[in-house]
């Protein structure tokens, strides 16, 4: 090339200088010398090439990098043109030509093909320059990628979309397609673009902003799909002679079902999103889950109504439904639509109607183009000349189920018509859903067509599925598997193989297969895997032939084998196991029976059949007789044998010894008996010998039921003998004790029964006990005990058993009762319980009360009384069984019975009397003996009936009289109820109750005052309960009754929730009273009421009853307060003194007078307090009304002494927080200020200090001084202000304060560490704090003008001498005041440093400086008039230039002015105090002029003073100005500056920053007002101005978060979000929207302005500057991991550009863990796509780790670093063709897999990546001892060292290991450097050789002798 470029330069010109280069002599070309590289591919030392180009041409053009060289040849007249590009590195030449004389410009691009190229543009271009760029090179539009695609639909390009389609236009042309491809091919490269392409529909679809889009995108689909049907179609004829038909139906099948998806899109686009739901590919509808309605009209209905017809057809499909087919199903839909039109439905009928039109229409053009085609390839011929497989595959992908029927039908009977059909047919071109596939294969196995013949358990799956595997004929006579086996042996070796016995039988028996028609019957290893299968094969041959017995020998035979566990299939084996039987049994089968099985076994042994003699004597040895007849005497031969009958059989018998027995018998030879009868019970002899004889008695023949015959045997055997009467009793108890020892057997207890009675003895105490004991029993057996209850009840039958049965037996009969059903206290309750009454009656037991105590408890006293009656119970029982009774029912009673008594007499003959109830005379009414029926009679007779009787019962103290009065018609029931109640009350309380009257009570008329006096006395005595059942009785209805059972419910029974709801009810009815208490006027029961609610509270016995009570009648206080006490004041009360010994005061019921009220309480108050029940204490006072500071002073006194005693006192935060605390609660207490003040100074006064230390003095001081500022505080409060005392607080407090200053001076000089920080320590904070709050400084009545006069205060001439005072201070501490009122004055406290000099006559300078300043700026003061001029002039110069710089404009001479000047230079101490009083003295003479105060504001802040702001807002403070005046002139200025075009002076300026807008919003005492008018001034901006508006914004947020303004916040984001809508995003105004952003900095509430960023692509705008605070940027990151997750690449350009290295690291670690987790899920199988997943992990793991490491994060980096070195560990082992897998491993693998790995710096990758720690004794085990890799061993040294557990640890590993690893082992040893464990170790491993050598090593020998020595 360096020649011919010579040549070519100048042919004559001689070689270059050394100096140039080479390429310096090309034409037209400069060059220079390059810098080495070293990235440069070309070798050091240079390369050659030579290049193919033309003769004729000559290079015009080079250029060289560092990788390759392009040269650029031409020939003469630019004909030819060559480019070639060579590349240095692989030293390969590509060459590129031009022929023709080209103009233009021209780039020739290498490396890079025409697909990439197009790609790229189509990427990074648009359509129109791909579309250009084709155009030119005359390129074709078929080569454009998907990709291209998905980029064009992910930013929205239609004109990509556009361009892919229309390069996709001519794909389904055959003149375009080659002659090798398939239509189906064709249409399957466009169904990703068209599944791509339905996908954004719907996608783009779901956001409002791209519905557009999403609409165009569906147009242009929906052309292009429609133009490749019309392509298919119009070339349909040169299709079908070219290609296969189905080819043809199946393209058009996928187009109409995209046609069907895009119209599907349109109506749910229509209807709105979400109406509907999208299917996919396969047709499926996602989430539907709902199933057809059961009625299926209704189902019909609903699916055409939601568009959802196929599911329709497909629930139908399965229920076996005829409306499953399309036109069933229109049908159904138009009788629905007819439904509609009759019930005047007109929108759902025209609903259902357009639904079934569109979907009818869509599936109608489907099978529409189907058919077309179809018959287009048809034509008019028949069937039969049709492609088989075209239309088996056209019949199926149209379901045509009827006539795929037809045509196997057919075709199995060979009838003419349909084409034959094949299994490759069925197999190949099946079309149609699994389900019809399965059904139409079933069919054809039915058909005995059978298509799945190579898996064999698909093969009987389908032979099930038809006529089963044991047909009437062979289901496939002709089948062979691959290995040349037949159907029956495959199905034998399957039921073999899965162990199915009872089917291979019935197998084997249905086809008569034997070993001869079947071989692998016969199969030996078969018979020795499968044993059972021998025996089956053996015992089925029986059947074979049952004329042979030899088949029945083998069978047993081998079912030995198989059954008896180790036995061998011959006789000889079972004989000497034992089975001798067995053995005989199998002999009989055997052939020629046992003789010729011992004749062949004399022949020969070796057959199966043969049997020893001698071993078959020997197990016959335990059966002689067998032995003999099998082995006779005498030789064998034909010779008959002897006869050996039963009887020698059975001599060895014992129990049937025939010498002894069956001597009867002629046959028996052995009998040695002379009897030959037949034995019988009745043989003479025998009865005289064995029988036993019995005379029998009655007692036997009762036993046996026979009454008649025992009566008889005991009038013959016992009344011929004896007549005596005590014979009867024995005999009675006799037949008794029978009786009941078998009373469970009835024959015998009805026998008994039977002959008692005819003894004329009474059965009825035989009867009842012999009943009573079978119900006793029967409840027993049903209890289900476990002993035996006859048994047990024998026991009891003994006398003195009685109580213990009648327990039992009521048991029994409660139990019984239950079982029934019965109610326990009914009739036939009690005819059951008669029953253990008289059992208690026969055995003179107390009668039993179960029955009366059911009857009590129910309220029965009819069957009570009847029960008693007829039972005959005694008084005493009555009585104590009638008080279980209601309290009703039992008054009754016990009144009833009080008078009339119950008695009864018994007859002493055998029949019990019943006794009567009779009227007796009532004690102590001898006067008047008369019964009750004479007094009824009686008072017939009178007048008036009820008064006489009324008379009568007070007479006779009868109460029954009463309530017979009232049955009277008009009787006065009041009179009734005095009357009963006294007749039911002893004679004291009559007394009581009648005193104040003054005639005799049976004579005297009742009234209501005489009621509410009986009704206070019985109150008064207790007895509420006559006074409940008075009112029950006579004024039911009455209030009063629902308080007299509240009395007694709490009284009585203490149900104190049961009472409430009685006083409840009492209150409901006391606002209107029952017409029935008429007697009572409408006050009476509320004042009747009170008085028992009193007595009640008066007549409780505990504390806790009288709680309870208060509590109960604290709802009632509103009814009753009038007329009683404060029932819920003194329920609080009592609730508050629960708990406390103070005990609720008498007197507080007894009494309701207000001072009494006041004096129990404050003694309760008292007793509380005493007790330190303090808050107890304070509630009660609360409650009353009483003051409670004085307790709580008296609290607080106590917590003082308690904190005193502890050591925490000694520290001052302790203190400090105690007196906080107390003043806080006197404070919330709203105690009295004098109160107040009195405790503190009384706690200051009395407080004792220790001297002998400082720091407890220090302590005391700094307390005193917080007690006075706490003192002075509360006195402060008092009207009037206490001045003088005031005034001589605070002068203690400047004494202690100076005591505390000379105490930490002193506590300094001694030992800094002794002094505590003032100001660092918390507590110390917290003291100075305090003082600060309640310093004297604050009290308005100490900070008079006077103090800020000169006028008392003590000048430089005046001394304590001369004003005659008494030194307070020495003069030490008069040093220290005037150094503290110094440091006063510096904190601006004039007025207290003024009052600490008068106090103590101080002289202090710069009080006096401070105070003639303020004079002299006040005009109080003149001028001194003899200052010197000098001075003056210069002092009146400073203060004029000090006024020039604060005021724009001149000021006059002031000589007040020159004075403060002098003074503020003067001044030590005070002297900011004095500077102000400078200022605002100059500020003051401002208004002198003519301008207003805001024009001087104005002028001020135009200024550019550096304090104009602080000077602004003393101006404000002096001139008083508003707030609404500051903030119009602000608000006003910002505008201004914001609108303003120039930089001129502005009061704002915009360039100044942030902070200086702060001041200038902070001159506004409300900086809300300075947002609200910035808010109204934004109307005043013009749209045009959108970057005012902007700042306005941003400047009256800030406004507003000044103070927290939520209101004005909100809108101001109202207003931004409204402007960046509606103006900033339209006008593309985007720099405003990131200034609005970041500006205000809500980000959180301002993501729209991301969003509006996103979908403009104009997010990178955020990524520059002022987005860089963590503030943002964290509010951007977390944008895009909401809103945009799947944008990796905007997360990462974000990191990128804020440099988050962290995020970037774990973007990319995640990404590899991603990865990797997509590899754990797939197969472990080695592909090419695994190992660049790898490499993508590597690379992925490399950049995280570069990245966390950037950002210091040392852990997260070494992570990714240990999976990095595995990941590519990984691919080590891939490139090298190992199949180990080491990624993903879980916890058990990981042992196994560093096992695996041949080095050791592998195994360290492995751990460290999993955090694993290895067991490096088994990986030496597996490594060293049994491979013996030493060089591993190696390796590992060189990484940790071997430790002696490390050698133990393999050594215990050896057990079991083989010999031939002996030598690595002991290899092994040489490596322990311990001596001691190796010689330890090889002598447990018995290497004896390695001891010995080791004992006679010189280095070792002595170490170990010691060793062992010790």
């Amino acid at each position: 090339m360096y020649s011919r470029a010579q040549q070519t330069a100048a042919p004559s010109s001689s070689s270059p200088s050394p100096g140039t280069s080479w390429s310096s002599s090309l034409p037209h070309l400069k060059s220079h010398q390059a810098q080495v590289s070293g990235c440069s591919r070309a070798p050091p030392r240079g390369s050659t090439t030579s290049f193919s180009v033309p003769a004729s041409s000559t290079l015009s053009l080079l250029n060289v990098t560092e990788f390759s060289a392009l040269l650029t040849f031409v020939s003469p007249s630019n004909r030819q043109t060559t480019v070639a590009l060579w590349d240095l590195g692989s030293g390969s030449v590509s060459y590129h030509q031009v022929e023709g004389e080209g103009t233009g410009i021209f780039q020739v691009l290498f490396s890079i093909t025409q697909q990439d190229l197009l790609s790229k543009l189509m990427l990074f271009g648009s359509a129109a320059t791909v579309d250009a760029v084709c155009h030119l090179n005359n390129w074709g539009r078929c080569s454009i990628p998907i990709h291209s695609l998905q980029a064009g639909l992910k930013n929205r390009q239609l004109d990509t979309v556009e361009f892919y389609l229309k390069s996709k236009e001519n794909v389904l042309d055959p003149s375009e397609q080659p002659a090798s491809s398939t239509l189906t091919e064709s249409v399957q490269e466009l169904c990703p673009a068209l599944d791509l392409l339905c996908s954004a529909v719907r996608d783009s679809h779901s956001e409002a902003q791209s519905r557009q889009f999403s609409e165009q995108l569906l147009n242009i689909t929906l052309n292009f799909v429609n133009t490749q049907i019309r392509s298919v179609l119009s070339n349909a004829h040169c299709t079908i002679t070219h290609k296969p038909l189905y080819e043809l139906v199946c393209g058009c099948s996928v187009f109409t079902y995209f046609i069907l998806l895009i119209n599907l899109l349109y109506r749910v686009y229509r209807r709105g999103p979400g109406s509907a739901e999208l299917r996919d590919r396969s047709g499926s509808v996602p989430h539907q889950t709902e199933e057809l309605h059961e009625e299926i009209p209704l189902g019909i209905r609903q699916s055409i109504l939601t568009n959802q017809i196929p599911r329709a057809q497909a629930v139908l499909r399965r229920r076996s439904q005829p409306e499953q087919r399309l036109s069933a199903l229109r049908m159904e839909g138009l009788r629905q639509v007819f439904s509609c039109l009759q019930l005047r439905d007109l929108q759902t009928a025209s609903t259902l109607l357009t639904n079934m039109v569109r979907i009818f229409n869509n599936c109608h053009e489907h099978r529409t183009v189907s058919v077309t085609l179809f018959c287009c390839a048809l034509g008019l011929s028949e069937l039969s000349s049709c492609d088989s497989a075209v239309l088996w595959n056209y019949l199926t992908a149209l379901h045509d189920q009827r006539q795929v029927v037809q045509w196997i039908q057919n075709s199995n009977s060979d009838a003419p018509g349909w084409p034959e059909l094949t299994p490759e047919l069925v197999n190949n071109n099946t079309a149609c859903s699994t389900y019809m596939r399965e059904s139409i294969l079933d069919l054809l196995a039915r058909c005995s067509f059978l298509i799945e013949l190579a898996v064999l358990e698909q093969l009987l799956w389908r032979l099930a599925q038809g006529g089963g595997v044991m047909a009437p004929s062979p289901p496939v006579p002709q089948y062979r598997s691959p290995l040349g086996l037949d159907l029956h042996s495959l199905f034998i070796t399957f039921c073999l193989e899965h162990g199915l016995q009872y089917l291979l039988y019935s197998y084997l028996e249905h086809y008569r297969l034997t070993p001869r028609n079947c071989p692998l019957l016969s199969n030996q290893s078969l018979c020795v895997s499968h044993p059972w299968f021998e025996m089956l094969v053996k015992i089925q041959e029986i059947t074979r032939d049952l004329s042979d017995p030899g088949l029945i020998f083998q069978a047993g035979l081998t079912s030995a084998q198989v059954l008896l566990p180790g036995s061998q299939a011959s006789l000889s084996s079972l004989l000497l196991e034992g089975h001798s039987l067995l053995v005989l049994a199998a002999i009989m089968f055997a052939p020629g029976g046992i003789d010729q099985v011992l004749v062949q076994s004399e022949k020969s042994s070796r057959s199966e059949r043969s049997l020893d003699p001698q071993l078959l004597k020997m197990a016959l040895a335990p059966h002689p007789k067998l032995k003999a007849a099998l082995f006779p005497a005498g030789p064998r031969g034909n010779s008959l044998p002897s006869d050996v009958s039963v009887y020698h059989l059975l001599q060895s018998l014992h129990p049937l010894d025939p010498s002894k027995l069956f001597g009867w018998q002629t046959a028996n030879t052995l009998n040695s008996t002379e009897t030959s009868e037949l034995p019988h019970f009745s043989s003479p002899h025998l009865v005289n010998r064995f029988a036993l004889v019995e005379n029998l008695d009655f007692l036997y023949y009762l036993r046996h039921g026979r009454p008649s015959f025992a009566y008889a045997t005991f009038l013959v055997q016992q009344m011929s003998s004896c007549s005596d009467v005590r014979l009867l009793q024995q005999v009675w108890q006799q037949v008794y004790r029978l009786a009941l020892q078998l009373f469970n057997v009835p024959s015998v207890g009805s026998a008994s029964v039977c002959f008692c009675e005819l003894l004329g003895i009474c059965s009825l105490k035989l009867r009842v006990d012999i009943r009573a004991m079978n119900i006793i029993l029967q409840h027993w057996n049903q209890q289900n005990t476990d002993s035996s209850p006859a048994q047990h009840l024998h026991t009891l039958a003994e006398p003195g058993a009685a109580e213990e049965l009648i327990g039992l037996m009521e048991a029994a009969v409660a139990d019984g009762l239950e079982q029934k059903g019965v109610s326990r206290s009914s009739y036939e309750a009690a005819l059951e319980w008669a029953l253990p009454v008289q059992f208690c009656q026969i055995h003179n037991l107390t009668l039993s009360s179960v029955y009366p105590t059911h009857c009590a408890s129910d309220g029965q006293f009819i069957h009570f009384l009847l029960f008693v009656q007829l039972h005959n119970f005694p008084p005493q029982q009555v009585r104590s069984l009638a008080t279980q009774f209601g309290p009703a029912l039992q008054a009754h009673l016990s009144l009833a019975f009080q008078d009339i008594q119950v008695y009864s007499q018994r007859s002493t003959g055998p029949e019990e009397q019943i006794g009567s109830l009779t009227n007796e005379e009532a004690p102590g009414n001898s006067a008047h003996p008369r019964e009750l029926f004479q007094v009824l009679l009686r008072s017939q007779e009178e007048v008036v009936p009820p008064r006489y009787l009324l008379q009568e019962a007070l007479v006779q103290h009868c109460p029954t009289l009463a309530v017979l009065a009232a049955c009277h018609q008009g009787v006065e029931l009041l009179s009734c109820l005095c009357v009963w109640v006294l007749t039911s009350v002893d004679d004291a309380t009559v007394e009581e109750a009648t005193t104040h009257l003054d005639e005799a009570p049976q004579h005297h008329d009742w009234t209501l005052h005489d009621l509410s006096i009986i009704w206070r006395t019985l109150l008064s005595r207790g007895h509420i309960r006559p006074l409940l059942r008075s009112f029950e009785l006579f004024q039911r209805d009455c209030p009063l009754v629902l308080v007299l059972r509240m009395f007694e419910l709490c009284c009585d029974y203490r149900n104190f929730s049961e009472a409430k709801a009685k006083l409840l009810d009492f209150q409901r009815t006391l606002i209107a009273v029952s017409p029935s208490c008429r007697h009572f006027k409408r006050d009476s029961p509320k004042n009747q009421a009170s008085v028992l609610l009193l007595t009640m509270l008066q007549r409780c016995s505990s504390q806790y009853d009288l709680h309870r009570l208060l509590q109960l009648l604290a709802d009632v206080d509103k009814f009753l307060k009038s007329n009683g006490p404060d029932f819920r004041k003194l329920s609080q009360l009592s609730q508050l003194l629960q708990g406390s010994d103070v005990t609720l005061s008498t007197r507080l019921l007894h009494s309701t007078s207000t001072s009494v009220q006041q004096e129990e309480f404050q003694a309760a108050v008292d007793a509380l307090q005493a007790r330190g029940r303090y808050t107890q204490a304070r509630q009660v006072a609360l409650l009353a009304g009483l003051p409670v500071h004085r307790l709580l002073l008296s609290q607080l006194l106590q917590e003082v002494n308690s904190q005193k005693a502890k050591r925490q006192w000694k520290r001052l935060e302790t203190r400090v927080t105690f007196w906080k605390r107390c003043h806080d609660q006197l404070t919330a207490d709203c105690t009295d200020p004098e109160s107040a003040s009195q405790f503190f100074l009384s706690q200051a006064e009395t407080r004792t200090t220790d001297r002998s230390e400082d720091q407890t003095e220090l302590l005391d001081v700094q307390e005193h001084c917080l007690l006075l500022g706490l003192a002075s505080h509360w006195l402060s409060q008092l009207s009037p202000t206490p001045v003088s005392t005031l005034e001589s607080l605070e002068k203690k407090l400047w004494v202690s304060r100076v005591r505390q200053h000379i105490l930490m001076v002193a506590m300094e000089k001694e030992s800094v560490f002794n002094l505590p920080p003032p100001t660092v320590t918390s507590e110390m904070n917290t003291y100075e704090a305090l003082m600060k709050e309640f310093s004297f400084s604050n009290i308005s009545g100490l900070n008079t003008v006077t103090c800020l006069s000169l006028d008392g205060l003590p000048g430089p001439s005046e001394d304590q001498e001369e004003l005659n005072v008494d030194p307070v201070l020495s003069s030490e501490e008069r040093r220290v005041l005037a150094l503290l009122i110094g440091q006063l004055l510096d904190e601006g406290g004039i007025h207290e440093a003024s009052r600490a000099c008068r106090y103590f006559c101080l002289y202090h300078p710069d009080v006096w400086v401070v105070l003639r300043c303020r004079g002299l700026a006040s005009g109080e003061l003149s001028p001194e008039p003899q200052e010197d001029a000098s001075e003056a002039a210069s002092v009146k110069a400073t203060s004029f230039s000090s006024l020039s710089s604060f005021i724009m404009f001149p000021l006059p001479e002031d000589e007040v002015a020159i004075c403060l000047q002098r003074l503020v230079d003067q001044c030590r101490h005070g002297g900011n105090y004095c500077k102000q009083v400078l200022s605002l003295y100059q500020l003051s003479k401002v208004p002198i002029c003519s301008e207003e105060p805001r024009s001087i504001l104005e002028k001020l802040l135009l200024s550019d003073q550096p304090e104009r702001f602080r000077k602004a807002q003393a101006l404000i403070k002096a001139q008083g100005l508003s707030a609404d005046t500051v903030s119009e002139l602000i608000s006003s200025a910002v505008v201004q500056a914001l609108l303003a075009s120039t930089q001129e002076l502005q009061v704002y300026r915009p360039s100044e920053g942030r902070d200086t807008l702060m001041q200038l919003i902070k001159l506004c005492e409300d900086p809300n007002l300075v947002g609200v008018k910035l808010l109204e001034n934004l109307n005043t901006v013009p749209l045009r101005d959108l970057s005012c508006i902007v700042e306005l914004l941003i400047v009256t947020h800030d406004c507003f978060s000044l103070t927290c303004n939520m209101e004005g916040i909100v809108r101001v984001l109202q207003a931004a979000r409204h402007l960046s809508h509606t103006y900033l995003a339209p006008g593309e105004h985007y720099s405003l929207l990131v200034r609005l952003l970041t500006g205000i900095g809500r980000y959180n509430e301002m993501t729209y302005i991301f969003d509006l960023l996103h979908q403009n692509h104009r997010f990178e705008m955020l990524l520059r500057k002022k987005m860089d605070t963590d503030r943002g940027q964290t509010a951007l990151l977390d944008y895009l991991k909401r809103c945009l997750p799947a944008d990796s690449e905007k997360h990462n350009m974000v990191a990128l550009c804020f440099s988050m290295r962290r995020e970037i690291g774990e973007n990319h670690e995640m990404a590899a863990r991603t990865q990797l987790k997509i590899i754990e899920s797939q197969d472990w199988v080695v592909t090419p796509d695994l190992k660049s997943l790898l490499v993508k992990v590597l690379g992925l793991l490399k950049d995280a780790a570069e990245s966390y490491s950037k950002d210091s994060c040392v852990r997260q980096a070494t992570r990714c670093v240990r999976t990095a070195k595995l990941v590519a560990l990984q691919l080590h082992f891939l490139n090298q063709g190992s199949n180990l897998r080491l990624i993903n491993l879980r916890p058990a693998d990981l042992l196994n897999a560093v096992i695996a790995l041949p080095r050791c710096y592998q195994v360290f990758v492995v751990s460290e990546a999993y955090s694993y720690s290895p067991d490096w004794a088994e990986i030496l085990y597996q490594k060293v001892i049994l491979n013996g890799d030493f060089v591993y061993l190696e390796e590992l040294k060189r990484h940790r060292p071997l430790t002696s557990s490390l050698f133990e640890d393999i050594f215990k590993k050896l057990d079991g290991t083989p010999s031939k690893v002996t030598a690595n082992v002991k290899r092994l040893l040489t490596h322990c450097d311990d001596v001691y464990s190796r010689y330890r170790l090889a002598y447990q491993q018995n290497l004896y050789d390695v001891t010995k050598a080791m004992l006679q090593d010189a280095k070792t020998s002595s170490y170990l002798n010691d060793r062992l020595a010790s």
